[in-house]
């Protein structure tokens, strides 16, 4: 009987050192560099992006209520003139920026393809005097991804990416954080179901874009350790059951 315990409690108690061998997958990122290098292309209001092993997620353009810089709470609104727009121009201009205004589109008077427009040339990051905004819906990635990074790029040192969260589609909610082109991954921690990007600081064009979003899947405990778990746990239950019947 003392040899039938021993061997329960080692089971029930590798059950548990086994739970937390977990399977950790690897980090996924969504890259929103521009699909053509050496240019800005329009993408339209809202763009869908994928990233290999992780749910689509769709960024959205628009821009804010009040004056700059954004506060806690300023709606969000979009125009079918505020556009998205895919920067790939070289290592310090990479990432999504909006063009456009409540009163203005993408191009101009001048000819030639989107890509080469003055608009999208000169107006393709977030802009701060311009109020644009980057929406980004982060929903599909709530329940299963823990761990979330930004990372922002500028061609002008010293420009903030600043970062609000909400659960609200036509509200910037509460201020995140501030980051730059400087710091690589910086870590957040959203509070709701919808990423807000703003430019945040009044320097020289106040331009910024949104380069990247890095997410870490949940750790899942593995099969076998489900399995040893269980295991523990039945022979506890047997253990109890006899306890009771003598």
């Amino acid at each position: 009987m003392k040899l039938y315990r021993l061997t329960i409690t080692a089971a029930l108690g590798f059950s548990i050192i086994g739970v937390a061998n977990v399977s950790n997958a690897a980090p996924i990122i969504y890259d929103f560099t521009g699909p053509t290098a050496g240019t800005n292309v329009d993408l339209g209001q809202s763009h869908v992006y994928t990233a290999s092993g992780g749910p689509n997620i769709t960024a959205t353009a628009g821009i804010y209520s009040g004056s700059p810089p954004a506060g806690n709470g300023d709606t969000f609104s979009t125009f079918s003139s505020v556009h998205l727009v895919g920067n790939n121009r070289g290592t310090d201009e990479q990432g999504v920026g909006v063009c456009g205004s409540s009163s203005g589109d993408c191009s101009d008077s001048s000819s030639g393809p989107p890509s080469q427009r003055h608009q999208l040339q000169n107006n393709g990051e977030i802009d701060y005097s311009g109020k644009e905004v980057i929406r980004l819906d982060i929903s599909s990635l709530f329940s299963s991804f823990g761990s979330f990074q930004i990372n922002a790029d500028s061609a002008t040192d010293g420009e903030l990416l600043g970062i609000f969260s909400s659960n609200s589609a036509t509200s910037l909610g509460t201020k995140l954080a501030d980051i730059t082109g400087a710091q690589n991954n910086v870590g957040i921690t959203p509070t709701g179901n919808y990423l807000y990007f703003v430019s945040d600081a009044n320097h020289s064009t106040g331009d910024v874009l949104l380069h990247s979003l890095t997410v870490t899947p949940n750790a899942v405990p593995e099969p076998a350790s489900l399995a040893l778990l269980g295991t523990g746990l039945l022979g506890f239950g047997l253990t109890r059951r006899r306890r009771n019947a003598a």
